[in-house]
Parts: structure tokens; C-alpha cells; sequence
């Protein structure tokens, strides 16, 4: 009886050990991770998405880096609920300043100037977005989405 007791006793000082005394867990999670930026081409005439309807097709998307020999760059296409998004990143952690051009076939749609970087704030690391420009096209932001809507004349 006196061993199992003991047993009980050393599981209960370890058990309350292990506990912290100090309230961690109003801390909230503030990790942003690297910042990916999304983009939809729309004729400017309708508003139709180009890839949806058929007028450009993914396989002649480019995307090159105009600050290293014009080398092609990785993107993303997302076809999801006929949003057909572009997907560039990931920016803030490695790299953080870009001059991009994106192309469709031979014609430029637009060159993106970003410079981001990543900041540690109050133990919080997120990426800050210094400079973002969009040239050679009309765009906007969704702010329901955060897609970056261009508009394209055809």
C-alpha cells in the first residue's frame, strides 16, 4: 500500500511540475509565414476572367526576373471555382525584392515591383510590404480575396 501511494505521489509532483504557473495562453499566434501574392487577368471590356473563358490558355503563361537575366521564374496556375488565379512567391524570408514581368505568349501583361521583408515585432514575425507596383496594367485588389485583379485591353 505504501508503494502505491508513493507511486501516486511521485505521478502527482510531476504531473503539477510540468504545469506552468505563468499564463501563456493569452499569447496569440502571430507567425505570418512568407507572403504569396495572387493574380487574375480580366478583359477590360467585360470583367471575364481570360483564362475561364478561354481567350489565354495556362501553358503560355511566363513569368521572368528581370534583376537576373531574365531567368523564368516559378509561379502557380490555380484553377478553383473559375477564380484561375496566378500564384507568385513565396516573398519576405529569402527573397525579398522583385522585378518581375509577367507574360502571356510574346505580350507583356505587367511588371510587378515588390520589396518586402520580413520584421520581428513583440516576439510576432510577419512580412512587410514596403513597395508594391503593378506597371503597364490597370489593377485593383479584391479585398475580400486579396487577389490582385488585372485588367487586360485586348
Amino acid at each position: 500500500m505504501k508503494m502505491k501511494n508513493f507511486i501516486l505521489v511521485c505521478f502527482a509532483v510531476f504531473a503539477l511540475n510540468s504545469c506552468k504557473s505563468d499564463d501563456d495562453s493569452n499569447i496569440p499566434y502571430c507567425e505570418s509565414g512568407p507572403l504569396g501574392l495572387s493574380f487574375q487577368l480580366l478583359d477590360k471590356t467585360t470583367g471575364e476572367n481570360l483564362f475561364t473563358n478561354a481567350t489565354f490558355s495556362p501553358a503560355d503563361i511566363t513569368v521572368l526576373d528581370l534583376d537576373n537575366n531574365n531567368s523564368r521564374v516559378q509561379f502557380k496556375f490555380i484553377s478553383e471555382n473559375d477564380y484561375n488565379t496566378i500564384g507568385l512567391g513565396p516573398f519576405g524570408w529569402g527573397t525579398n525584392i522583385v522585378n518581375y514581368v509577367l507574360k502571356v505568349g510574346e505580350r507583356n501583361i505587367f511588371i510587378l515591383h515588390l520589396d518586402a521583408e520580413r520584421k520581428t515585432e513583440d516576439g510576432c514575425s510577419f512580412v512587410q510590404i514596403n513597395k508594391l507596383e503593378i506597371e503597364n496594367a490597370e489593377y485593383s485588389q479584391n479585398t475580400q480575396n486579396g487577389i490582385y485583379e488585372i485588367l487586360v485591353e485586348l
